[in-house]
């Protein structure tokens, strides 16, 4: 299992160190942490039997999941010892991650705009049931909701005819009833 150094995290490296037929007064302990091209060396303190190595976090020295290796290195009266090394890894300890999902829409009605209309305004749909039949329900109103009457139908052709654009392609399904509804518009219209 690697060793765990932080790109945003202050740590101690702690160990016990036992020293045998020599004093450790003046020793020196260092943790020294490589990679591809990178050399790092954190000096730490041996008191009594613990050795503590302060590491400081690695946040513009290494980037996240840089491997490599490390060692301790202790020097106890002019002599060298390596007595624990171990690969690493560079992690990152507080970090948010996010997930986007698939954007929903809020409303599954269609939308009819009408843009020869001095106000833009948008519309949802309410689908209607095939088994009703053609949707001249819905149509008319839609008409009548923008000032599309049967009095008026030859002032506003061009309102009707950009209604009836946009109601089939906002309803696609209903685009085999086009040609009925049309069939059935007088001749001024068509």
């Amino acid at each position: 299992m690697s060793y765990k150094l932080y790109t945003d995290k202050n740590e101690n490296f702690e160990c016990e160190v036992a020293v045998k037929n020599a004093s450790l007064k003046g020793s020196i302990a260092r943790l020294i942490v490589e990679s591809d091209g990178l050399t790092l060396a954190f000096n730490g303190k041996i008191v009594g039997d613990k050795c503590v190595i302060p590491v400081k976090r690695l946040r513009g020295l290494m980037d996240e999941n840089v491997r490599g290796n490390m060692h301790l290195e202790v020097i106890v009266e002019d002599t060298y010892f390596k007595p624990w090394e171990s690969d690493f890894v560079v992690e990152e300890h507080t970090s948010v991650k996010v997930k986007i999902n698939e954007q929903k829409q809020t409303s599954n009605k269609p939308v009819v705009e009408i843009k020869s209309k001095p106000v833009n305004k948008i519309l949802p749909v309410k689908k209607v049931n095939l088994n009703m039949g053609v949707p001249l329900k819905e149509i008319s109103m839609i008409c009548e909701m923008f000032g599309v009457k049967k009095k008026n139908l030859k002032r506003n052709k061009r309102n009707f005819v950009n209604i009836l654009k946009e109601y089939f392609l906002a309803n696609p399904e209903y685009k085999k009833h086009q040609r009925t509804i049309l069939r059935g518009l007088p001749s001024f219209m068509r």
